[in-house]
């Protein structure tokens, strides 16, 4: 049976010869669909011409314009969603309200009103016509306008006319049961023929399913979600058709208007719905990418293979394509769907340090033409020169309405960043690893690593109007198990995190990079809940690593306006918090469970503390209260505070620097015994906010 559609679409489309796999079968398929349509169409629209009344044009103009008016306003606040119906691979299913404009006008003004959808389909596809970019959505097109063209002919007509013949008139004579009751199996056989002209394609499509690798329950559901929703909202132009012959234009246009506000509301639960998935997504292909990153080949001989396994199925609807310069392609997917991106894009790339996204209609700035897609760049940067080694380009392969790319496309930014910093670690590691054979020198490997772990703290701290923040990592050898962090949140919150890894040396810097990587990425996506933080950062550890070692953590969501701290301390040193009006007293933020990465299933309890203007926090680690002198003299708390105290009400980055050369002098000629974290931060006393 696929050889014989595929041998009469061939006649159509002859290209089709040299595709292969879900490429052809998505050819046969538009193609099939088309010439299976087609003459439903053709019948529906040649029957539409015999029976239009050329005088409701002339006397109701005003009106049916209003409404054709409405149908390009419904369809820009339309709703949609996807489903994987294939591994790796999406269908989308959109609708919007504007059937109900289509039926209404029917059961108004009669069968001539149909010409509203027809013309209103024209247009539409005839934008997506001018804005596809190959012949495969171009197909798409026509199939998809021929299908809905024999549904709202074709079957309207049909259903208009048993209309007629159980009793009904135009207008919609009014809301009694006996008024509507033909109206209603109308609109009942009309979605009913409207899905028996589906049925077949539908068939066609779960045959073809082996040939795709698809699943059939995606299949299901997303067939029944998409031929149910005529089922459900049509009835509602009943509704509005008696409401213009009761109360006029008036009525009509007040319960549209509420029509309009839940098509509102309904668009913009499907785009955050639609960039919830897609974040998870992202994050979870990000996460198995870094894994396999981890295990592949040392010398990134094989990331080609692990991009085409993880990243092509990243980002649904799109081209990707990574190169590393001058020439070196790492990722062109899909393969054989369009030509290599130009020379001019990755010229512009070597020249920029941020990503970008570029809307369709956009000039773009390596050609100065207009976006036929959307497209999103990025630069691969040098961890080490920061300087661009490389670049991704992503350009959307099928279209979808502005208002969605509007807000879908910039959410993709931090995905293709994370992306590009993940490639950018990998050959960075595949750097070290050619210079450790180059050399057999251990110290220059520990070095390097030093270099990239510095590279993960960082670079700037916020800048807060009324507050201050200073923080400094003083490794005791060339890495570090102790870092900090400051991560920025929604609603101008940010956390702040001082951690410890419970080892020296190798292991413990690459342990606080997993703990590091894991702690920012779910600060993120649980940015009220700190001890959530902790709990999937820990189970997370303990599934990843099985190095023995654990961490301590001391992690706290800062409300720059309230001064509210609300913390966790996994373990570790005590923060203090000293009061501007009580210079004497020192607050410990003592500890609220374990270290992570010691037992799953624990949990930690979050306080809140309240920071008031002029007060100070001071958090360290071990490498602090620890330091010895020449005797093996412990530095301690009292020490600490004592500096502190006596440094209060100085800036934030001044008491640090007084507490670190305290240390030093204490110490002396003594060695380093262990890694140094420190963290201070300073509310500004009232004057000083005011003067912010």
């Amino acid at each position: 049976m696929e050889e014989r559609l595929l041998a009469i679409a061939k006649r159509f489309w002859p290209e089709l010869e040299t595709m292969s796999g879900p490429e052809r079968t998505n050819g046969v398929r538009n193609v099939v669909g088309f010439l299976y349509s087609a003459p439903m169409a053709l019948v529906g629209l040649v029957w539409l011409i015999t029976i239009t009344d050329l005088t409701l044009f002339r006397t109701e103009w005003p009106t049916l314009s209003l409404l054709f008016v409405l149908l390009f306003l419904f369809e820009r606040l339309n709703f949609f969603f996807f489903v994987e119906v294939i591994p790796g691979s999406y269908s989308d299913w959109q609708a919007s309200l504007g059937t109900v404009i289509i039926w209404s006008a029917a059961l108004m003004f009669g069968p001539s009103a149909l010409w509203l959808f027809a013309f209103h389909g024209l247009i539409y596809y005839a934008r997506r016509w001018q804005r596809s970019t190959s012949i495969g959505s171009r197909w798409s097109c026509i199939r998809n306008f021929t299908v809905n063209l024999a549904e709202e002919t074709f079957a309207s007509l049909i259903a208009l006319t048993l209309y007629e013949h159980w009793g009904g008139v135009f207008p919609l004579s009014g809301l009694t049961l006996e008024q509507v009751l033909p109206a209603f199996y109308a609109t009942f056989v009309w979605r009913l023929l409207s899905v028996l002209i589906l049925i077949p394609l539908l068939g066609y499509l779960v045959s073809s399913q082996p040939l795709i690798g698809g699943s059939l329950g995606a299949y299901v559901k997303f067939w029944a979600v998409g031929l149910g929703w005529g089922f459900w909202v049509s009835p509602f132009a009943i509704l509005a058709a008696s409401l213009y012959v009761q109360n006029g234009l008036g009525g009509y246009l007040f319960f549209v208007g509420g029509l309009l506000l839940a098509s509102l509301l309904a668009h913009q639960l499907s785009q955050a719905a639609e960039r919830s998935q897609q974040r998870s997504r992202e994050l979870e292909k990000l996460e198995q990418l870094g894994r396999a990153i981890l295990t592949c080949c040392p010398d990134a001989s094989t990331l080609p293979d692990v991009l085409e396994e993880h990243v092509s199925n990243m980002f649904p609807y799109s081209q990707i394509e990574i190169r590393i310069f001058p020439d070196q392609t790492l990722l062109h997917h899909p393969p054989d769907d369009w030509p290599p991106v130009g020379a001019s894009v990755w010229e512009w790339l070597r020249t920029t340090s941020e990503a970008h996204y570029f809307l369709p209609g956009a000039a773009l700035p390596w050609d100065k033409q207009p976006a036929s897609n959307a497209v999103v760049v990025a630069p691969i940067s040098d961890v080490e020169t920061t300087e661009p080694i490389g670049g991704i380009y992503l350009s959307r392969r099928r279209d979808l309405d502005t208002l969605a790319v509007t807000n879908l496309l910039p959410a993709v930014l931090p995905a293709v960043q994370s992306l590009a910093a993940q490639i950018a670690s990998a050959l960075n590691g595949a750097q070290v690893y050619e210079q450790t054979l180059a050399h057999q020198r251990v110290e220059q490997e520990l070095a390097l690593a030093g270099q990239i772990q510095a590279s993960f703290l960082p670079d700037d701290l916020p800048h807060v109007p009324g507050w201050q923040l200073a923080a400094t990592l003083e490794p005791a050898r060339e890495t570090s198990g102790d870092f900090y962090d400051v991560i920025p949140l929604p609603n101008g919150r940010f956390a702040i995190v001082v951690a410890d890894v419970a080892d020296k040396g190798m292991g413990a810097a690459l342990y606080m990079a997993l703990s590091r990587t894991l702690i920012r990425t779910y600060a993120v996506e649980y940015h009220t809940r700190p001890d959530y933080v902790l709990r999937v950062a820990n189970r997370r550890i303990l599934a990843d690593a099985q190095a023995g070692l654990f961490v301590t953590v001391f992690y706290g969501v800062l409300n720059p306006t309230t001064g509210t701290l609300t913390y966790c301390n996994a373990g570790h040193n005590p923060p203090y918090l000293l009061s501007a009006r009580n210079e004497d007293t020192a607050q410990a933020l003592r500890r609220t469970g374990m270290p992570l990465g010691i037992a799953g299933g624990v949990t930690w309890e979050q306080d809140v503390v309240q920071l008031a203007p002029g007060d100070m926090l001071v958090l360290y680690t071990d490498g602090v209260t620890e330091a010895q002198d020449g005797r093996e003299t412990f530095f301690g708390k009292e020490r600490l505070l004592e500096v502190v105290r006596t440094n209060l009400g100085r800036p934030a980055q001044d008491v640090q620097d007084a507490l670190l050369a305290e240390v030093h002098e204490f110490v002396g000629d003594a060695s380093q015994f262990d890694d140094i974290a420190l963290m201070v931060v300073v509310r500004g006393s009232t004057e000083e906010q005011t003067d912010l």
